[in-house]
């Protein structure tokens, strides 16, 4: 029998974005992203969420952040923390990612409504 070498990251698609830099009140305080016009769409990967372990909850406890979801993708160099993910109509924040050969571990926190009538909310 011969093994598929393949990831099989078939829960989901996952939209990859980065903050536009003009994101900023009139004293130059960043805006809290509710709107995709706000940001720039990096990459689309499929996914597989993962399971969050005891020793993720109790990392993402020790880094100051609350675990909401955990995926799986193929390795993409240009994502970082400061990205944000937007999975089935809401955004994610990028807690943290851990780079392996095959695969990106990308831990979530966060999980806010998009807001698509355009109006930014104030919630």
């Amino acid at each position: 029998m011969i093994r598929n070498k393949f990831l099989k990251l078939n829960d989901g698609v996952v939209n990859i974005y980065r903050e536009k830099s003009t994101n900023k009140t009139d004293f130059n305080a960043k805006k809290n992203t509710r709107r995709l016009e706000d940001m720039t769409f990096i990459v689309k990967l499929c996914y597989e969420q993962m399971s969050k372990r005891t020793q993720d909850l109790e990392f993402a406890n020790q880094n100051g952040f609350i675990l909401s979801l955990k995926l799986k993708t193929r390795p993409y160099s240009d994502i970082d923390n400061k990205c944000k993910c937007v999975i089935k109509n809401k955004i994610y924040d990028i807690s943290y990612i851990d780079f392996t050969k095959k695969e990106c571990y990308i831990y979530l926190s966060g999980g806010i409504e998009v807001d698509i009538t355009g109006n930014q909310g104030t919630t």
